[in-house]
């Protein structure tokens, strides 16, 4: 089957509310919504204008001179309607109460027919519904919208800016003698291109700097300012001086204009060898990024010059509209500025308006099976800021959102399919359905790796560059919980969202989130950029509001399934009580958790991998930190606090939990971007749940430069043992020439250090800063706090513990001395040589140091380990009947007297119980082409067929296993999610390639 198959039909939907009759001509009519307040008198106008589409196109193609709108009949005679055009010729319908009439004291809708009128002619006949209410819908959205726009979370729509009244007072009078400009500001009169010779560039990042865009955003910053004075100052705010706040008034409106009119728009707002810079509405601004005069990163994140500019126009609004009632032309000009300049927001920068590119950044747009169209990513939460604006600052719902023609399904003429368009499915046509459509494309889901989306296995992805990303907290969760303002918006209104965009967050606020918090911390892991933020802060604050702001946006009649366990799920994390048991894979993004709670015993472990599809944390700072999060991270928790904020800033980012790598003592590389880790050469990376126990499996193997070692590795987390396995560790790069180690443990050194080692026991008290080297051959251990980590060597290896001031601190900026605790297994600067190229080693959680000795030989009768030939991992656990075994490459081997073989590279875990055997099995590599895995043990096994389950946010029912008879042995052949099944998996099927696999077979006696 061909996995890339464009949709070659797609049903194109539009609200529901628009309902038109066409006669003769082709005019699209923009009639949603209409509303006017009760007892309205005559003069009133209704909010909620009537809108050509074709009005997009007036500066190419005018409306022609006889067009005029008409009232064919209606309830009472109630209204007249005016034909209007606004400062750039569009033309609009306008509706307002009659002479001697009133709206009265009575809510009900009324009815009317209008035609569209060229001179004589009927162009279209439509009905219009104007909805008569206690309060406007526009009244709703910016009472509920106003406060948010000057609050903390909404403090870039001030420009993160605030005066005193004494700053603002000077503000006023450097307005007024300049005419609206700021002082100090060249891009008021000069063009983009004057900016050039005087531009620099970040070695780090390459970013160009001094362009003219950082002149715009500081303008809109100031602007910002006076806004938040204008709705929250003593003196010029709305309970302020009356005069003081007309004079800021009277400046901001100034400012605006100014501002505005210095940003081009238009393509032939700006010329370049005396032609336009482009022929389409936001060229102006967007084509300017493919002439390097502005830099691409504001091009494509348009909000940094205009989210600025919300704050102050919507708390002018009420004073704008009622002196453009009183025709004021100033006031005029100001609302006419506002739409034309915040067409740049929907503006897009050449390249990434291709359609047909799988390269660029939302995928090949026009094959809709796998590219959820423009905006399809994280930054969608960012664009809502400005989106729930407009719908304000346009006064009038039937305005679209955007004059962009790129948008508009005629722009593409019914190709590749009919009534395609660059965000399939819509085509602007009012803008309050327009943004209500957008807060219906927050649950974005991904169809392949390094796509932005939320994934099937309830994890998500924004920055995709290089590859799949994990950001949960930055930008993930925003991703998720942002649009729960603009649910807000329109709770309770004829817009208001469906029950299934409630659900969708609380699914994996719950269901995800949830099972990633452990007393009240979040896995570091992954936080994506904000790896080294509060975790404590995000999950007691952060967290818990947003499950507060999902139920508070809900209307009414919304329900959600769930609610009552995300409301307990709120409440035990405020007591602190959270917990939650099982073992959850999450498959796509390579991420494995481990964790029992009850009473007295509680441990969460965890492992992240990357590789050819995965990349580790992104790192944003100029000292890198985050570059090995990806890099088979082990944590073990107890109390939750070992690898907090503070741990993390006195950190050696060198050496992580878990890793193998060269211990390099230099900085980590800060040039190449964010991303600049990269995703892994190795295929091989993935793991594995049964709900229960789980496994992962890793080749470590970087494509960076800077890393220096390759590895086979796996995990395994079997009650309350997890197990480390290494082989086949190598020098795969020069480096530094310093020495190879698997990081036992990181952590903060809070509690004495007690470790065991060539017959000896010894103690670190939390005040001494050691460095100690020490070659072993026998069992170790070391204990500190409720943790103890046992080390059994396969041959003469190496083993470090650091402490306190002997750590390498990677950002000393941050560090506080605070000290943590180093634990690591030495392989030599060439593993294999002297000392040890494999490793194995336990982490145990809730125990002693006195217990210590007599786990260690316990556990070494209990598991038996297995490094066969460098290419199977193997581990049984007598106690719990389990085998887990990671196939490198197709193989065999035998543990406990039974032997296994699988033909491909895999993951198998097996459970004997009481007759029944529970498999699981999984392909660490994703293959989509790879249509079977198939094992053969000698079990008796029962013949037949067995159906399963797949995991995820959704479990849903996945392919089938056919068991077959081979004398006293088995073969299991697993058929797995493939190409075959696109359709099946909702085109996801890349993203289900490497999903655990759960078989309960009887065995046959």
């Amino acid at each position: 089957m061909n996995t890339k198959t464009i949709a070659l039909v797609l049903i194109f939907v539009f609200s529901g509310f628009l309902t038109i009759t066409e006669l003769s001509a082709t005019e699209k009519i923009f009639a949603t919504y209409f509303d006017i307040a009760t007892n309205s008198p005559e003069g009133t106008e209704v909010t909620g204008r009537i809108h050509l589409e074709r009005n997009k196109d007036v500066l190419k193609s005018p409306i022609p001179e006889g067009y005029h709108f008409y009232i064919e009949n209606q309830e009472g005679n109630l209204f007249t309607i005016e034909t209007r055009y606004d400062l750039h010729h569009r033309i609009m319908g306008v509706l307002v109460v009659d002479k001697d009439r009133n709206t009265g004291n009575t809510e009900k809708p009324y009815h009317l027919t209008v035609l569209l009128k060229n001179n004589n002619e009927v162009i279209s006949r439509f009905p219009v519904t104007v909805k008569i209410v206690n309060q406007t819908l526009w009244s709703i959205l910016y009472e509920r919208y106003k406060d948010f726009t000057v609050s903390q979370k909404g403090n870039r729509m001030y420009g993160r800016t605030s005066f005193s009244d004494k700053e603002v007072a000077a503000k006023i009078s450097e307005l007024e003698k300049n005419n609206g400009r700021f002082n100090g500001f060249k891009c008021y009169t000069q063009h983009p291109k004057d900016y050039l010779e005087h531009t620099n560039v970040d070695p780090l990042n390459g970013r160009v700097y001094g362009t003219i865009e950082y002149e715009w955003e500081n303008v809109a910053k100031q602007i910002g300012g006076l806004g938040y004075a204008y709705a929250r100052s003593e003196k010029y705010g709305p309970t302020g001086n009356p005069a003081s706040r007309e004079r800021l008034k009277e400046a901001l409106y100034k400012a605006i204009l100014a501002y505005t009119g210095c940003v081009p728009i238009e393509g032939n707002d700006i010329l370049i060898d005396g032609q336009p810079i482009g022929k389409y509405t936001g060229d102006g601004f967007a084509n300017l990024v493919e002439h390097g005069m502005i830099g691409h990163q504001v091009g494509t994140h348009q909000w940094v010059v205009s989210d600025p500019l919300v704050a102050p126009a919507v708390h002018l609004m009420p004073d704008l509209l009622k002196d453009i009632q009183e025709e004021d032309k100033e006031a005029i000009e100001v609302y006419h500025s506002l739409v034309q300049f915040y067409q740049l927001f929907t503006s897009i920068v050449k390249q990434r308006r291709a359609i047909d590119d799988p390269s660029q950044r939302w995928g090949e747009i026009q094959d809709t099976i796998y590219s959820e169209g423009a905006w399809s990513d994280a930054n969608l939460g960012h664009r809502l800021r400005i989106m729930l604006a407009l719908p304000i600052i346009w006064a009038d719902y039937n305005r679209p959102m955007t004059y962009v023609p790129y948008w508009y399904s005629d722009f593409y003429n019914d190709k590749p399919f009919k009534n395609f368009s660059f965000s399939p499915g819509w085509s602007p046509y009012g803008v309050v359905p327009d943004v209500r459509r957008w807060l219906t494309k927050f649950n974005v889901p991904s169809h392949e790796f390094a796509q932005s989306g939320f994934h099937p296995d309830g994890t998500v992805s924004h920055h995709v560059g290089h590859g799949t990303d994990a950001p949960l907290i930055a930008y993930g969760f925003e991703w998720l919980t942002v649009p729960f303002v603009g649910f807000n918006q329109f709770k309770d209104t004829p817009f208001r969202l469906e029950d299934k965009y409630f659900q969708f967050p609380a699914d994996r606020l719950l269901h995800v989130y949830g099972k990633l918090i452990y007393k009240n911390r979040f896995d570091f892991t992954m936080a994506g950029r904000s790896h080294l933020s509060d975790m404590h802060k995000f999950v007691t604050k952060t967290f818990v509001e947003a499950i507060d702001e999902l139920l508070e946006s809900k209307s009414q009649k919304n329900e959600i399934t769930n609610q009552d366990e995300l409301i307990k799920l709120k409440n035990d994390i405020a007591a602190n009580t959270h917990q939650y048991s099982g073992t959850d894979a999450y498959w796509v993004n390579e991420f494995l958790v481990h964790r029992r709670e009850n009473e007295n015993n509680s441990f969460y472990a965890s492992v992240k991998l990357k590789s050819e599809r995965v990349v580790g944390a992104e790192d944003f700072d100029r000292v890198r930190k985050s570059w090995h999060t990806g890099s088979g991270v082990l944590q073990l928790r107890t109390t939750g606090d070992e690898y907090s904020q503070q741990v993390l800033e006195n950190m050696d980012w060198h050496m992580l939990p878990g890793i193998t790598e060269e211990w390099r003592t230099d900085p980590l590389p800060a040039k190449g971007g964010a991303q600049a880790c990269l995703p892994g050469l190795n295929k091989i990376a993935g793991v594995l749940s049964d709900g229960e126990t789980g496994m992962a499996m890793y080749h470590h193997l970087p494509r960076e430069t800077y890393s220096s070692a390759t590895a086979l590795k796996s995990y395994h987390f079997i009650g309350d043992k997890i197990a480390a396995l290494g082989s086949n560790i190598r020098r795969y790069r020069s480096g530094q020439q310093k020495g190879i180690y698997t990081c036992i443990d990181q952590a903060g050194f809070t509690n004495e250090l007690t470790w065991s080692a060539n017959g000896k026991v010894k103690k670190i008290n939390t005040n001494q800063s050691v460095e100690i080297h020490e070659n072993i051959t026998q069992p170790c251990w070391f204990h500190t706090g409720d943790r103890g980590f046992i080390v059994y060597p396969q041959k003469e290896c190496g083993l470090v513990i650091k402490t306190g001031n002997k750590i390498n601190v990677t950002d000393t900026r941050i560090s506080n001395n605070e000290p943590n605790y180093i634990l690591a297994i030495g392989h030599g600067t060439n593993p294999g040589q002297q000392e040890d190229n494999s490793y194995f080693y336990l982490s145990v959680p809730n125990v002693s140091a006195d217990e210590m000795p007599l786990l260690a030989a316990r556990y070494a009768k209990e598991l038996n380990c297995n490094l066969t030939n460098d290419s199977i991992h193997s581990i049984y656990d007598q106690t719990e009947k389990i085998t887990q075994i990671a196939f490198f490459k197709a193989g065999k081997i035998t543990q406990n007297g039974k032997t296994f073989e699988c033909d491909n590279t895999a993951m198998v875990m097996l459970k004997e119980n009481h007759g029944n055997w529970t498999i699981a099995v999984g392909d660490p590599t994703a293959d989509v082409y790879k249509k079977q895995i198939t094992l053969h043990l000698s079990v008796p096994l029962k013949e037949g067929k067995y159906t399963y389950t797949v995991p995820g946010i959704y479990p849903r029912d996945g392919e089938y296993a056919t068991v077959k008879r081979e004398g006293k042995n088995s073969s299991i052949v697993i058929e797995l999610p493939d190409t075959r099944d696109e359709a099946y998996y909702n085109y996801q099927s890349a993203l289900y390639s490497g999903v655990p696999v759960v078989l309960e077979i009887p065995e046959e006696k």
